[in-house]
């Protein structure tokens, strides 16, 4: 393989997002039970829309809910829950380049039809069709896909790829999330992953920094993927089984085929990891997150195309 790719940048945002996939999948994969539910679903944002040309710019949504959970106590559909990790994925075809944009779950914004509140009450409210259309009247984005994973999907996805490299930027002791890390690159376990993207209590940015490491989470399963391919190019097809098992879709194999050699095309090195400027704030007796001035410049420019 002479490219190294972006087969998949999702299934690392969840919530842990992270995890959730960028995913390029290669086949549709229908779960048999509810124990053997997919880690991740992977859909078109607009149900009936037409194929996304992928010959400019493509976006992702990727969600990390905190329902569908079982192994961690958490019940649920995953479409039900809320939207507790929020990254949009922004890929420039022509130019090779991208984005991942992280908001803070507290984000306070207007949702269609409910009035304002923190941004992950909308797939609460609406399933993930709610927070889509929220992101795009915010953003003035049209989003082409989701992909949507739980705390069980991030921490499955990472150990059956065998761990995921992230450059963690601080020491952690976090007993709330079982957050224990030293700086430094580390190469971090699913439960390791999920703790880190799930950090916020003893942190100096509290829900500022979590967002930040969830985009370092998104972005270090590329990573992986690209250096171990590198080392051995057969494990091109351990990841694609992977995904094949963990991904549910109805996308058709042909748009998930263009998917996948769009994925090879981007190199690692030119996306960028790119919080959404907002400070703490207040909304009555509620604590929120309150997008700055910098927020809708940051929007108007990725409008633009200027991903930098």
């Amino acid at each position: 393989m002479t490219r190294r790719g972006l087969t998949l940048i999702a299934a690392l945002g969840l919530v842990a997002a992270l995890a959730a996939g960028l995913v390029v999948a290669t086949s549709p994969r229908q779960p048999a039970t509810a124990q053997d539910a997919a880690a991740v679903t992977v859909q078109r944002a607009h149900a009936g829309s037409a194929t996304p040309t992928l010959k400019r710019r493509v976006v992702l949504l990727t969600i990390g809910s905190d329902s569908g959970a079982p192994k961690f106590g958490r019940g649920g559909a995953m479409e039900s829950g809320r939207a507790d990790a929020l990254q949009l994925v922004i890929i420039d075809t022509t130019k090779r380049k991208g984005a991942v944009v992280s908001f803070p779950r507290d984000s306070y914004v207007p949702i269609p039809g409910h009035g304002t509140n923190k941004i992950n009450a909308a797939m609460a409210f609406g399933g993930p069709p709610l927070l889509v259309a929220t992101f795009e009247q915010l953003t003035g984005l049209t989003i082409d896909y989701y992909a949507l994973t739980s705390f069980d999907g991030l921490t499955d996805i990472v150990n059956k790829v065998g761990k995921v490299q992230v450059n963690v930027d601080m020491n952690l002791r976090d007993h709330f999330a079982g957050a224990f890390l030293n700086k430094g690159k580390r190469n971090l376990t699913g439960g390791q992953a999920l703790a880190y993207a799930r950090a916020r209590k003893t942190l100096p940015g509290g829900d500022f920094d979590r967002s930040r490491h969830q985009g370092q989470l998104l972005l270090g399963g590329l990573t992986t993927y690209q250096r171990q391919v590198a080392e051995d190019p057969t494990k091109v097809l351990t990841w694609l089984g992977i995904i094949r098992d963990e991904v549910k879709t109805d996308l058709p194999f042909p748009e998930l085929l263009r998917l996948a050699l769009l994925a090879t095309d981007v190199p690692a090195s030119g996306i960028k990891n790119v919080p959404v400027p907002s400070v703490a704030g207040s909304a009555g007796s509620a604590s929120v997150v309150r997008l700055q001035p910098g927020a809708y410049s940051l929007f108007g420019r990725l409008r633009a195309g200027k991903l930098g």
